[in-house]
């Protein structure tokens, strides 16, 4: 409890309310079914052959932060994920590939709280963890966010995202803008990783929308795969559904479609693809994809008012 009262305290201790809200643990599970769709010349195919990809996709993130007397705050997360994929109807071919990262930073507020500064330095251990880990499955990269704020319902943000992937250094511009358009609208997030338009259908309890996803990650396999990689270029276009089932107790779903790559095997530090040593990690179709979800959700707006309403 003393942990939620902090998190709360942290981000009422501003009025601007432009993000809408604060996860401090989630868990989702995400699941796809697709159809290969391998080149004509590769020496392993399964087309024509109905074969489809089962993945099934765990992840569970923690954040915490810590705020000070001038405004600053230290800032912790804990996220972990594991990608579960199976090839249907042959299912000797299975795979598990997971990750754990422990982002930790500072953001720094200016006096009159129109400008912030987020630097986040990102630790990553990303493999199948078949053998040993060695130095080849940590990863490590970092987070630099400008966030300007002409007025309370608006928060202007400019960046750049970097991680050294197991194909190489990784570097992603990021920009958005976080804008309560009015009581029941709400825009917010950071292009390209994901950006959402939100509606309050029900005031104050359900809440929907469109989710715009573009997340790049990858992981090293294991020596039966030749030290090779996964990279997975998840991209989607998806519909979401929120529902407080309680005060600060969420429910969601998401449903929608890829139209980015599968995880795809690559040859290690390069863009080599190999996924005929291992077909499971190979080209597919567009497919549909869906998520569910627990989380402790802390939105401002509904603290502010509750606030209100108290004074």
């Amino acid at each position: 409890m003393k942990a939620i009262i902090i998190v709360i305290t942290f981000f009422l201790g501003t009025t601007v309310f432009a993000q809408p809200f604060a996860d401090i643990l989630t868990f989702s599970y995400q699941t796809f079914n697709g159809a290969y769709n391998f080149p004509t010349d590769s020496t392993f195919s399964y087309n024509g052959k109905n074969a489809q990809n089962k993945t099934d996709n765990y992840v569970l993130n923690f954040f915490l932060p810590k705020e000070f007397k001038n405004g600053n705050a230290f800032l912790l997360r804990l996220n972990t994920e594991s990608i579960n994929s199976t090839i249907s109807p042959d299912t000797s071919y299975s795979s598990r590939l997971s990750a754990i990262s422990l982002p930790v930073g500072m953001k720094l507020v200016t006096k009159n709280k129109k400008w912030e500064t987020i630097l986040i330095g990102i630790p990553k251990i990303a493999s199948d963890f078949s053998d040993a880990i060695d130095s080849y499955d940590i990863q490590y990269g970092g987070i630099f966010l400008q966030h300007w704020i002409p007025k309370p319902n608006i928060k202007v943000k400019a960046g750049l995202y970097y991680n050294r992937e197991a194909f190489g250094n990784f570097y992603v511009p990021l920009v958005g803008v976080d804008w309560k358009v009015n009581k029941r609208i709400y825009m917010y997030g950071i292009i390209p990783t994901s950006y959402k338009i939100e509606f309050n259908i029900l005031k104050n309890k359900l809440y929907t929308g469109l989710n715009l996803k573009y997340y790049t990650r990858s992981f090293r396999l294991s020596k039966k795969n030749n030290y090779d990689y996964v990279r997975y270029d998840e991209a989607q276009v998806k519909l979401f559904i929120d529902y407080f089932v309680a005060p600060k107790v969420l429910v969601f779903a998401e449903a929608g479609y890829s139209i980015g790559k599968n995880p795809w095997q690559y040859k290690y530090n390069t863009d080599e693809p190999r996924y005929s040593n291992n077909p499971i990690y190979g080209p597919m179709n567009p497919y549909p994809i869906f998520n569910f979800g627990l989380a402790y959700r802390v939105r401002f707006d509904l603290e502010k008012s509750e606030q209100l309403q108290q004074q």
